[in-house]
């Protein structure tokens, strides 16, 4: 893949980690384990299935142009399921709260929105 993308999609896991951790210690902070391990929960939720996408993006060099949107089509729908996986575990979780979860997960998911927004 080309050292672009690859320095690209490192920089926004880089983020995502970043953000995670972000909203783990502030939930811990300022409201304590239960919501720190929601919202951490979350976030994981989010990294995870995008750590495997961009995985698969950067194992696409050499291929065919079919082969590389076979790929990512394929990789999105693993990454869909993984998604909806993780968020059935952790539903059945004792303990998890539904909206520190879903908080966690869409600030690390919004990474993708303002990551390529940001100068280098």
């Amino acid at each position: 893949m080309d050292g672009y993308v690859a320095t690209g999609l490192g920089r926004i896991l880089r983020m995502q980690a970043a953000v995670l951790l972000a909203v783990f210690i502030g939930g811990l902070v300022g409201f304590g384990w239960q919501v720190a391990k929601s919202a951490g929960l979350g976030g994981v939720i989010a990294f995870l299935p995008s750590a495997y996408f961009a995985l698969k993006v950067c194992r696409s060099q050499g291929k065919t142009p079919q082969q590389i949107v076979r790929g990512f089509y394929l990789g999105e729908a693993v990454k869909l399921a993984l998604t909806a996986a993780f968020f059935l575990l952790a539903l059945y979780m004792p303990g998890v709260r539904f909206v520190p979860l879903m908080l966690g997960f869409i600030a690390v998911l919004s990474v993708f929105w303002f990551a390529l927004l940001l100068p280098e």
